[in-house]
């Protein structure tokens, strides 16, 4: 796709085509929308179809979630992951090793979070030795923590994307989300020290009723840095089932305001809407995995545990400890059973007038179920018949 692939008859041809990531330019990646997930994008949809299809005969893991330490500074009221009462740190020898097998397997990215990363006392190492590995990098962070001396090691590993998670530009929403004071203030200055280092930000919002009426602002903010601001209102359990946190949750009708709000501030959040549904082919889409778990990515915590995904830690497949990660990833009978898992496993949901607006996700259905990847909440059914008879009514006007 443009931007991603550069061709050239040399290596010398492809350096002087590549000009590397600027804010400077008219159209920054930054701003583009969710520049990490181009699948969304309708032009690119027979490439994902297609990548879909290849991983899903030969599974690999294309993107790692390392989280690098249980340890975080901020008690976000929304956080899917329990509180540790002693968080675990993964050792430097462990972080390389594991980018040393991730290496020989073939991975491309590498997201490296928490916790919250910035508490790692190595973590500037691990970012290094990732980039010595040739990985694309991405952090996850609140950015509370980002130093200006570590702002050069962010420059030197050529980071794809830092996503800072800002709430609110009111602080006293913010800190209350985050339950520390003085949050928004340290996240909003180092996300401006990023955007003038030349380094690429993208904001994370998730919207809950606290914040409801928060979007707004924080898109508005986002829009005159040149980044996008992407924003989930559906939430998810606690790895431990615990359903304490959805209490937060926006009502249906107070989604209904957000979607709103999100296309009054998104132009193209409104071309998305706007474009047709592909057609598909029905038999087709019924033997697609629902996602990328067990296909194309994977999770390691800070204590070696290997998970299908970052939220789905109420299933372990093994520990790097004790086995390779290759091995894990070939052997573990729990990856069988996932990889299994397609859209016709969902028959319910396959001529559902609402199937283009849903994004299903197991490890939603896993966690706020209590353990059953198949039992749809009807929340989610309510969510997507929402934003199909939004579109339809912004396509009528």
């Amino acid at each position: 796709a443009e931007g991603f692939l550069v061709t050239g008859r040399s290596e010398a041809d492809l350096d002087r085509k590549d000009h590397g990531f600027s804010y400077l330019t008219d159209a920054p990646k930054t701003a583009a929308l969710n520049f990490l997930a181009q699948d969304k994008n309708p032009a690119l949809r027979d490439t994902a179809d297609f990548f879909y299809s290849y991983f899903r005969d030969h599974p690999v893991i294309f993107g790692m979630h390392l989280e690098i330490t249980g340890h975080c500074n901020e008690r976000c009221l929304h956080c899917y992951l329990p509180r540790p009462e002693k968080a675990a740190v993964m050792p430097l020898s462990m972080a390389r090793d594991l980018l040393d097998q991730l290496q020989a397997m073939g991975t491309v990215s590498v997201t490296f979070s928490g916790g919250e990363p910035f508490t790692h006392k190595q973590f500037a190492e691990m970012l290094i030795y990732a980039r010595n590995n040739d990985f694309s990098i991405n952090i996850l962070t609140n950015g509370t923590l980002i130093r200006n001396e570590i702002i050069p090691v962010l420059k030197q590993v050529n980071l794809n994307m830092v996503q800072v998670s800002i709430y609110s530009m009111d602080p006293d929403i913010h800190d209350r989300i985050t339950q520390h004071r003085g949050s928004l203030r340290k996240t909003l200055a180092a996300t401006e020290k990023l955007i003038a280092s030349g380094i690429p930000v993208q904001i994370s919002c998730p919207v809950m009723r606290i914040n409801k009426d928060s979007y707004t602002g924080v898109a508005q903010w986002a829009r005159q840095h040149q980044v996008r601001v992407l924003s989930d209102f559906i939430m998810m359990a606690r790895t431990d089932f615990d359903t304490g946190n959805l209490a937060y949750r926006l009502s249906i009708d107070e989604t209904g305001q957000l979607i709103r709000n999100i296309i009054n501030e998104d132009e193209t959040y409104q071309a998305i809407l706007a474009a047709e549904p592909p057609a598909g082919d029905a038999a087709r889409k019924a033997e697609q995995p629902v996602c990328g778990v067990g296909v194309d990515n994977a999770c390691v915590n800070a204590e070696g545990n290997v998970y299908p995904c970052a939220g789905f830690q109420g299933i372990t497949l093994g520990n790097v400890s004790q086995q390779s990660l290759a091995d894990i990833w070939a052997n573990s009978e729990a990856l069988k059973t996932l990889r299994a898992v397609t859209n016709a496993s969902f028959p319910q949901c396959l001529n559902c007038a609402a199937n283009d607006y849903c994004a299903m996700c197991l490890v939603r259905n896993f966690n706020e179920s209590g353990g059953d990847i198949f039992a749809i909440n009807e929340h989610y059914c309510k969510v997507a018949f929402l934003t199909k008879d939004l579109v339809a009514g912004t396509a009528g006007n």
